[in-house]
């Protein structure tokens, strides 16, 4: 599943909870995050929108341009 969960994510990036909300919400403001609802598991899930995608493609590229 590549939806993880709330904790899965500030564990991964090494934030602490009062980060994680603060990221989560904005990411979710400017839409590059979105909820995805388990019909089973009632907790929340993220996945990164193509909007989002959209972005981590323009900044890879821009920072592979910066870098030469």
């Amino acid at each position: 599943m590549d939806e993880p969960l709330k904790t899965h994510i500030m564990y991964k990036a090494n934030l602490s909870h009062v980060q994680l909300l603060g990221y989560l919400n904005r990411m979710l403001e400017i839409g590059f995050l979105a909820v995805a609802k388990d019909p089973v598991d009632a907790r929340p899930r993220y996945r990164v929108t193509e909007k989002g995608l959209q972005f981590l493609k323009d900044y890879a590229r821009l920072n592979r341009l910066l870098s030469r």
